[in-house]
């Protein structure tokens, strides 16, 4: 897998996030990051599997297994600190942070490795510091019918296994879908008009039905 985004790293900021679908779901998720990262404001926040950099500017730190994806990331942003790493081997690094995000990575784990990340950073955020990821909806993927060929995106999980994941660790704060709607069915002139309506949609019961679930949780003492 790390080869196939060392590869990926000089077209992955455009292929994926540079269309109006990847730009869309940006937006959904930098407002959400926004909001449940303020606790954490002037903090020591770090971007886990942060590719190359596209959050950084909520991060103080970054780590990504690819080598090319980090170096991209550390020239976009050379006042942050970026280093390469695996998830599941952060309590290696022995650092502490005030939060942790992780986008865009569990999709393509085995939900024990994912469970086995989670209760890792539990043990790199102190009582009261915040964990943020999202995971793709297997309820829509129901709907849709879509079926991962390999690793790619290849989990997804329902809100109750999500939790089960989570552990005992943490306590949820907040979660809410992103990309309820099917944008790429809607003229590129109108899915700025749809989005607030999707957001909107995406914080009712209908959330676990939207394309991705994105979680907030407090670490427990």
């Amino acid at each position: 897998m790390v080869r196939r985004f060392d590869s990926w790293a000089a077209s992955y900021a455009e292929d994926r996030f540079g269309t109006s679908y990847g730009r869309y779901v940006h937006a959904q998720e930098e407002r959400l990051l926004r909001m449940w990262l303020a606790p954490a404001a002037g903090g020591r926040v770090l971007s886990l599997a942060c590719g190359t950099g596209r959050f950084m500017d909520f991060a103080t730190h970054g780590i990504d297994a690819s080598n090319e994806m980090a170096e991209l990331a550390r020239k976009k942003h050379p006042t942050k600190t970026i280093r390469v790493g695996r998830a599941e081997e952060l309590p290696e690094q022995g650092l502490l942070f005030d939060a942790i995000f992780c986008l865009h990575l569990f999709m393509h784990l085995t939900p024990s490795l994912m469970a086995q990340i989670l209760a890792g950073c539990a043990q790199c955020v102190p009582a009261g510091g915040r964990l943020i990821f999202d995971i793709p909806s297997a309820r829509r993927r129901s709907l849709t019918g879509f079926r991962p060929s390999g690793w790619h995106a290849g989990n997804a999980l329902t809100h109750a296994q999500a939790m089960e994941i989570l552990g005992v660790r943490w306590k949820l704060r907040a979660w809410s879908g992103i990309l309820f709607s099917p944008i790429h069915r809607v003229p590129m002139k109108l899915q700025r008009l749809l989005r607030p309506w999707d957001d909107a949609w995406s914080a009712t019961p209908l959330k676990q039905w939207a394309s991705y679930l994105m979680y907030c949780a407090e670490r427990l003492p």
